[in-house]
C-alpha cells in the first residue's frame, strides 16, 4: 500500500520510542516528531488526506476546525 504518515505531539516516552522503532522499519513511510510546532501543525494538515485526532478531554477542538478549513 502506498502511503506515508506522520504523527506529531508528544506523550508517554513508551508511545515515542514506538513511533521510533516504526521510523526505523519504514524509514520512507512512518515519521514521529515528539514536539508540537504551530506552523509545522498546520502545514501537515493543510497537506493532509485525512487525520486521526485522538483526544481525552477536548470534543472538538481547533485542529478539526483547521482541517475542516484545509479541507484535509
Amino acid at each position: 500500500m502506498n502511503v506515508q504518515i506522520i504523527i506529531l505531539g508528544t506523550g508517554k516516552k513508551r508511545f515515542e520510542q514506538q513511533i521510533e522503532k516504526l521510523e526505523v522499519l519504514y524509514p520512507d513511510k512512518a515519521r514521529g516528531v515528539a514536539k508540537f510546532d504551530v506552523p509545522m501543525a498546520h502545514m501537515l494538515t493543510a497537506g493532509a488526506d485525512f487525520m486521526l485526532i485522538p483526544s481525552r478531554f477536548e470534543p472538538c477542538g481547533l485542529i478539526q476546525l483547521h482541517a475542516m478549513r484545509y479541507g484535509t
